[in-house]
């Protein structure tokens, strides 16, 4: 299993630098697990690289697991996204 744990902030710099990380973990045959309980804000371009890695990793029979804090949660909500993304609420929601 390959983790990625996600910084506080998700923006335009920072999901560039996600971008490869998230990229090999796909890759691989490993489930990957992105765990993002610390997110506390992200922007589109932190939501559109989540989306495009999740229906990546389906299309490479790669399982994503993605643990979702309460403002990713939200901005997805915000978006009209909420049903597109396969995520788990964060475990201190839970």
């Amino acid at each position: 299993m390959d983790m990625i744990i996600l910084p506080p902030v998700i923006d335009r710099t920072t999901a560039s630098a996600l971008l490869s990380q998230l990229d090999q973990a796909i890759s691989g045959k490993n489930d990957v697990v992105v765990e993002g309980r610390d997110v506390t804000r992200i922007g589109q371009a932190g939501l559109q690289l989540l989306l495009s890695a999740q229906l990546t990793a389906a299309s490479r029979g790669v399982a994503m697991t993605v643990h979702a804090s309460h403002a990713m949660q939200a901005a997805a909500d915000l978006t009209g996204l909420t049903q597109t993304f396969s995520w788990v609420g964060d475990s201190h929601d839970q």
